[in-house]
């Protein structure tokens, strides 16, 4: 399997690190724009289908603008395609005060059939990633 690779553009770089059965992407850059996102999001998702990496972890850059909630649900829509290549996506949003915006996008991707979670802490995110949590049981099972 690759290791760690990266990917730049004028408007962003992705650091993937392979670890077990995640890919863990950092991505970092100073342009808060649509299509700057809407590329990162098609680099990350053609990295993890490239190395049959079915859950990805996401460490999203400082921003000095969150996206609109128009924009979320444009990201959601493109990106609905994907959901079948991946079982679960974790965005950890470094910037607090985004966590609203963020939370918007996690409702838009799960509305579009994509399993993403968006948290402020990388560890809850990779426990999510391993474990699910306890919203992920199916309803009556008797096992759990």
């Amino acid at each position: 399997m690759p290791h760690d690779a990266t990917a730049e553009d004028p408007g962003y770089r992705l650091r993937f690190h392979p670890h077990g059965d995640v890919l863990e992407v950092a991505v970092s850059g100073d342009v808060d724009a649509q299509p700057v996102r809407i590329a990162y999001w098609r680099a990350i998702a053609a990295e993890g289908r490239r190395r049959g990496l079915r859950k990805l972890l996401v460490t999203d850059r400082r921003k000095g603008t969150p996206a609109t909630p128009e924009e979320l649900a444009e990201l959601a829509r493109l990106f609905r395609h994907e959901a079948p290549n991946f079982d679960c996506v974790a965005v950890v949003e470094p910037t607090i005060a985004f966590l609203p915006t963020m939370e918007h996008a996690e409702i838009f991707g799960q509305a579009a059939g994509i399993n993403v979670r968006i948290f402020t802490d990388a560890q809850q995110a990779e426990r999510w990633l391993r474990y699910g949590s306890p919203d992920d049981e199916p309803a009556g099972d008797p096992l759990h």
